[in-house]
Order: structure tokens, then sequence, then C-alpha cells
């Protein structure tokens, strides 16, 4: 398979795929676009910021790869674009669309629009990795179905623990049973991918390490898309030189740029209510292990392949 090589962050929200996605996107020959699901029903109609701060359709990427790709006006219309995925690309039906081939009228719609969008995504910036940080298995489900794109994957985790508590502080009201819920799904889903393509097109990194050997993480993300950086953004070993990014949404922290320290974000460690806690491990633990997290607190330091 040819074409523009395109790196699918998995994972669920609050694991640091932006930030991910951010230092990946320094790499020569890299180009971080955020969370590509969100451009149609999301960042367009609503004008948010691109990574860069001026509004999406206005900044020096954005309008440059719609017109290249879709005309000016865009056809077909994003409303309808946003409603095909809608309907056919969500999370419960990631086993489904591993298995799909042609015949479902709204995903036949939708796929040949997203493979064009990252390869011309490839031809305006000149970039052999597009990086897509959505996170959202359903849409890692369908990189198979698409022309012209050579997909990988990284299964992106973070200790449920932090993830609870990054959503309570968010929202006091998204409940730590909820979250977990919201976790084991994804993994599970992320999981199903990783099985379809096999371990020559994903990987799973835990945030933890990410963070603990950011170089080493980086590098061997590097070779698992078959490329071999000439320069690395790093200072020192835990310190990142981040340019603007033009991100589709995700995290605030995408319009951080400068030197950047990568750390990890220990605040629950101490702040999360002991019974959030429990809750959490005893709904979470059998993932917990399999990840090599200890179920007390602190984490096993892996890279799995």
């Amino acid at each position: 398979m040819t074409g523009v090589k395109v790196l699918y962050v998995m994972g669920h929200g609050w694991s640091g795929s932006t930030i991910l996605g951010n230092v990946l996107g320094e790499l020569p020959g890299f180009f971080h676009a955020g969370e590509l699901r969100t451009l149609w029903g999301e960042a367009l109609p609503e004008g948010r910021p691109c990574g860069c701060g001026r509004p999406i359709g206005e900044c020096e990427v954005w309008p440059a790869v719609l017109r290249a790709g879709f005309g000016e006006p865009i056809t077909p219309n994003p409303d309808d674009v946003a409603r095909w995925h809608r309907e056919a690309v969500r999370v419960r039906y990631t086993r489904r669309l591993l298995r799909f081939k042609v015949g479902w009228p709204v995903l036949d719609a939708y796929v040949p629009i997203a493979a064009r969008l990252y390869r011309t995504i490839g031809e305006i910036t000149g970039a052999r990795v597009v990086i897509d940080s959505s996170k959202r298995s359903g849409d890692a489900a369908i990189l198979r179905l698409m022309e012209g794109i050579e997909p990988y994957f990284v299964h992106l985790v973070r200790d449920p623990r932090a993830v609870a508590y990054s959503w309570r502080k968010r929202d006091p009201k998204h409940s730590p049973i909820r979250t977990m819920r919201e976790w084991m799904v994804a993994n599970f889903s992320d999981e199903a991918v990783r099985r379809k393509y096999g371990p020559g097109r994903s990987l799973r990194v835990r945030y933890e390490d990410f963070v603990a050997l950011p170089r080493e993480t980086v590098e061997s993300i590097a070779r698992l898309v078959g490329e071999q950086p000439a320069t690395l953004p790093f200072h020192g070993e835990h310190e990142v030189e981040l340019g603007i990014h033009h991100t589709v949404s995700g995290n605030p922290s995408r319009f951080d740029a400068g030197r950047v320290e990568l750390r990890d974000d220990s605040e629950w460690r101490t702040k999360l209510a002991r019974w959030d806690r429990f809750m959490v491990t005893a709904l979470a633990w059998p993932l917990m292990l399999r990840y090599g997290y200890r179920l007390r607190s602190g984490f096993i330091s892996a890279c799995s392949p």
C-alpha cells in the first residue's frame, strides 16, 4: 500500500493525545492535524480557532486545504459530511466497521471525503505523515477503506484514576462510574483495531511512559511509521521546543508554543477523592493490570509493542 501515511492516535479523552501529537508534529515530514473528525460538524460551522489562534477558515493552512480538496464553495456541503460521519462512524460501531466492505450509503459517502482530506493535507503541507489525534476507534476502523492512505495507530492509554480526576475537574457532574464505563469501552474498541491491523501497524503507548521517556517514545513511534527523523525537538530529557501547530480542536494545550516541560500530572494522587479512587479501581482493575498500572497507585514502566 502506498500513499500518505496517517498516524492515528486512539484513546480516551484527557489521555495526553494533544501534547503527543504536537511533539510528533515537530518531526521533519510530520503534520499534526488535531482532531480531524470535528472539522465538518464543529470547527467549520462554529468558527473554532485553529491551533495557530486564528479562526479555522482564516488561517494559512485550512482554507488552502479545503479549496484544493473540495473547491469553493466546499462540495459536498459540510453539513452533509458531518451528518454522514455522525450516522455511520461511532465508537459502538467499531467492530462492525472493521468488518465492513461496501453497501452502507452514508459510510460509502463519507469514506472518500475523509480519504481526500488526508491526501490533500499531505499535498498542501508537504507532510509524509499526517497525525490525526481524533482518538475515537470508529474513525480509526475506517482508515482501511480509504484509497491512497497508509494507516498506522498509536493506542494511547493513561492511568484511569488520572483520567477520572481530569474529567471531575472539567465537569464535577461527570461521575467516575461514567468515566470508567467510557474508558473501558474506548480501550476495548482500540484493542479491536490493533488486533485487526497487527503489531506492524500499531503501538500501545502509556502517557506516563511518554512523559518519563519522551525521546525514546517518539523514536519508537517514528520507527513504526518507517521514518528516521534527522532531528528531534528536545532540550535535555524533558523539555521540548514546540512551534505553531494548525490543529483542528483538541485540548487547550494545543496553543502552547516555545519550550514546554513534559511531566506527569500527578495531582490526582493527592486530590482524587478516596471514594472516587476506589470506584475507578474496582471497575477498571482488569485493564489496569493489563496495562501495567499498580492498583494501589504508581505505575510500572513499560511501552508495549
